[in-house]
């Protein structure tokens, strides 16, 4: 497992999905250690001076995909103090820091999968998604469900990678209806 990194990136892009959830796609100042499916990264917005201690920061999935270690995406809901501030200051831009890779929640490729998500909960699986091949051996099957259509901040994807994966079964649900 890789060691920690305290990365500088900059804010690209911040898609608004709506009742205040948000992806943010990060471009790091070099390339990312590598990490696996299921990770997570510590983000501040505050500067961080490497002779001192990490700012406040919050934890959030990694829902980019390993192999793309010159970008770094992220999603959120807007829950309390931190992302309330999040939604307020960060913009296309904006410069923050990011510490990675952390975390054990690893999916083991060699099995079979069930994996249950709801609204932003998708991110935790988002990398394992991308990084599934038309010839995985393993069944993957994805329950993912949000409180509205818009809300299921995935789904281009998940429809993309469903397509092209026999063994990936997805099924997709909002509280008016299930697809």
């Amino acid at each position: 497992m890789a060691t920690p990194q305290k990365i500088r990136c900059q804010v690209q892009q911040i898609t608004a999905h709506g009742d205040h959830v948000y992806t943010v796609d990060l471009t790091p100042e070099r390339p990312v250690p590598r990490f696996r499916p299921g990770q997570f990264l510590h983000l501040t917005l505050d500067d961080y001076d490497p002779s001192g201690f990490w700012p406040e920061s919050r934890v959030f999935s990694i829902a980019s995909s390993p192999t793309q270690r010159g970008r770094l995406r992220i999603s959120y809901s807007v829950k309390g103090s931190y992302t309330t501030r999040m939604e307020k200051e960060l913009s296309p831009g904006r410069r923050v820091w990011v510490k990675l890779p952390y975390g054990d929640f690893v999916i083991q490729e060699a099995t079979d999968v069930v994996l249950l998500a709801g609204g932003t909960g998708i991110t935790a699986f988002t990398a394992f998604l991308e990084n599934l091949t038309a010839g995985n051996q393993h069944m993957a099957y994805l329950v993912y469900g949000a409180r509205n259509s818009d809300l299921l901040i995935y789904r281009d994807m998940i429809e993309s990678r469903a397509n092209l994966i026999p063994s990936l079964r997805t099924f997709l649900f909002h509280r008016e209806y299930a697809i």
